[in-house]
């Protein structure tokens, strides 16, 4: 189990600072469609019903719920109110719509 968190630390912090970060729209009417994430902050989501912020900083992606009586779910699990930060691969559902996060070159 050790082993699995220190690869994910080594996962993260080679992940900081490199590549540009992409959202590919996995399911819905968008399914598909990708969307670079070229700002320091992205808002995802339906407004009303659950909506979260990806936000690039120096150390990597981040992702942050905003508004909404549940929470965005990250690789099938629900992100707490603080920052969870985002790595390559990682599948996030929010507003009924499956996404994948990841670094491109």
């Amino acid at each position: 189990r050790q082993a699995g968190a220190a690869a994910a630390a080594a996962s993260a912090a080679s992940a900081a600072g490199e590549g540009q970060g992409v959202i590919q729209v996995l399911s819905g009417a968008n399914a598909g469609r990708e969307l670079p994430l070229t700002k320091s902050l992205t808002t995802l989501g339906k407004p009303g019903r659950q909506v979260a912020v990806i936000t690039r900083r120096p150390h990597g992606y981040f992702i942050t719920h905003v508004e909404g009586a549940s929470f965005p779910l990250v690789n099938g699990s629900a992100i707490d109110a603080q920052a969870r930060p985002l790595r390559d691969h990682d599948i996030i559902e929010i507003a009924g719509v499956k996404m994948e996060f990841f670094l491109r070159a």
